[in-house]
């Protein structure tokens, strides 16, 4: 074993977070820092991460809105092909319609970046950096369409008013997209 496969097994395990990784293991940090990989390495490494994710997206449905959060994280640091791997998310989200309104809802607010950091969010990311934009708007155009009324309400903290939470979605995702959005669209 060389030097490099631990780093790379910590820097997979934390899913290429730095951050969790000082705070859960420093001295698997410390190699991290120690072996400094540059980033052509780090995108060959946030590729098997996505690859694990993608593997992954659909095995919990009740949960498919963390590794769809996961995989834009991982696409925000920008160092692995985003045309192509956002083309396969879009892939996977044009299926997405049919998941619990939970998810479709946590979905948006991910895509608009979660109220406070729309440039983390994959608007961000598929309208500055790629050229799918037009083909998010479609995606997302018909992932946002749905109904919820008082009987979709969950009983639990964040979800007791999920008219308004998905209202709150919509409306981020449009300011979201208004805002690094290039194509000129009447109606989102």
């Amino acid at each position: 074993m060389n030097n490099v496969d631990p780093v790379k097994e910590s820097y997979i395990r934390f899913q290429g977070s730095t951050f969790h990784m000082a705070r859960e293991d420093r001295a698997a940090y410390e190699r991290y820092l120690k072996l400094n990989p540059g980033e052509d390495l780090l995108g060959k490494w946030d590729e098997e991460i996505l690859e694990g994710l993608f593997a992954v997206l659909r095995e919990d449905e009740e949960n498919v809105w963390l590794r769809h959060n996961q995989i834009i994280t991982v696409l925000n640091r920008r160092r692995v092909d985003l045309n192509h791997w956002v083309s396969r998310l879009l892939d996977e989200m044009e299926k997405m319609t049919e998941l619990d309104k939970k998810n479709k809802i946590i979905i948006l607010e991910t895509m608009s970046g979660h109220n406070s950091r729309e440039d983390q969010g994959g608007v961000h990311l598929i309208c500055l950096y790629t050229d799918l934009e037009e083909r998010m708007v479609k995606v997302m155009n018909e992932l946002k369409n749905f109904y919820c009324d008082d009987y979709d309400n969950l009983n639990t903290i964040g979800w007791n008013n999920i008219i308004d939470r998905h209202l709150c979605a919509v409306n981020d995702y449009v300011r979201a997209y208004k805002k690094y959005g290039k194509l000129n669209l009447s109606t989102l």
